[in-house]
């Protein structure tokens, strides 16, 4: 299954004129637009600051005031999930260079289980195996000697032309997709040889350099983070597991987290879907890093209970393609990995058309 990002998720960009259109459904004196924005951008900035403590007044007046109101309502699913308190010991670390390993002791993973629709509610039916195939494509142009992975479930048919070296299997509820996706991750690194790196990474990622330079300085594991989701920090379609057992175990409490906050009831009811099924693998690992502890950071290396986690920027470690955007070829070749999230799959052909005829 492809990546995902959560529904609404740049409520200041959608604001436009504001509250003005706001219609009551019971006579009462319209709510003042220009304090309504006011309260809107605050807690917008608070949240983006990991500070859901400064940003509560704010959102409760506004959920008072215009409780239908979509932005305010994904506003108040921010504010939840931000809050929830998941305890780890965090500070930030000075980086560390290594030497990176040889590109056959990694791994390129991808997570796939076939579905009659996407999970998300918002993505076209596509063809998954083929985007796997220009995925795996990739991987054998840029990282012939990596070794390519797929976890499934146990009834996706995997077509036999699919370039792929091992297809790993296991039981997967697929009312639960991002939740199993984690789970299997977990279970794909515990019996992972501990002198092998990994690139875990959606079906719809083309490789786009050597995954080995990821490598080049001492983690546990990387995430790769982006700007515009305050309660989505981390892309959970792209995350980098060096060599050891430093990466499973962060899995490992990334896991325990998702349980937790998947049965509050105080988050769950603010979401239109289980969090099981989509956004909060996403949500997991922000708080196991920590809100607060990720926009105060010094340093793009952070201590997470002992552990080291580096986080490398989207913009060139996972970056996303936009339509209708003419790139140079120096600018693609810059990135690392390149994702064609939800619809942008066709581009993803387009793409590997240009790989395989040398232009990028």
């Amino acid at each position: 299954m492809s990546d995902h990002d959560p529904g609404n998720s740049r409520p200041a960009s959608r604001w436009g004129g504001g509250f003005t259109s706001y219609a009551s459904p019971k006579p009462a004196p319209p709510p003042d637009a220009a304090r309504m924005q006011s309260l809107y951008q605050s807690a917008v900035a608070e949240l983006v600051r990991g500070r859901a403590d400064l940003a509560r007044a704010s959102v409760e007046e506004l959920a008072r005031a215009l409780p239908q109101v979509p932005e305010v309502q994904h506003l108040a699913r921010q504010a939840a999930i931000i809050a929830f308190d998941w305890p780890a010991a965090r500070e930030s670390l000075a980086a560390a260079r290594r030497n990176p390993p040889a590109q056959d002791a990694i791994d390129l993973v991808a997570f796939h289980v076939e579905m009659p629709l996407a999970p998300s509610g918002i993505h076209a039916p596509i063809d998954y195996m083929e985007v796997l195939a220009l995925s795996f494509e990739s991987a054998k142009l840029r990282a012939p000697k990596a070794r390519r992975i797929l976890l499934t479930d146990e009834k996706t048919a995997v077509p036999d032309s699919l370039p792929v070296e091992r297809v790993m299997r296991f039981p997967i509820d697929p009312e639960r997709l991002m939740f199993e996706r984690m789970r299997v991750q977990e279970l794909y690194l515990r019996e992972r040889d501990p002198a092998r790196a990994s690139v875990m990474m959606d079906s719809d990622v083309v490789v786009n350099a050597d995954p080995a330079g990821v490598f080049a300085e001492t983690f546990d594991i990387g995430l790769t983070w982006r700007p515009e989701f305050a309660d989505a920090p981390f892309n959970g379609g792209m995350i980098y597991v060096p060599e050891g057992k430093g990466g499973h175990a962060f899995i490992v409490k990334a896991l325990a987290c998702y349980e937790a906050f998947a049965a509050d009831a105080s988050v769950a009811r603010l979401y239109p879907k289980n969090l099981k099924a989509w956004w909060g693998d996403q949500f997991a690992l922000a708080l196991l890093v920590g809100y607060r502890a990720y926009a105060e950071r010094t340093s793009d290396t952070l201590g997470v209970d002992g552990l080291r986690v580096r986080l490398f920027p989207c913009s060139d470690y996972n970056f996303t393609i936009e339509a209708g955007r003419n790139y140079s070829r120096e600018e693609l070749r810059s990135k690392r990995f390149i994702h064609f999230k939800g619809n942008r799959k066709a581009m993803q052909s387009q793409y590997l058309a240009r790989m395989r005829a040398g232009e990028l």
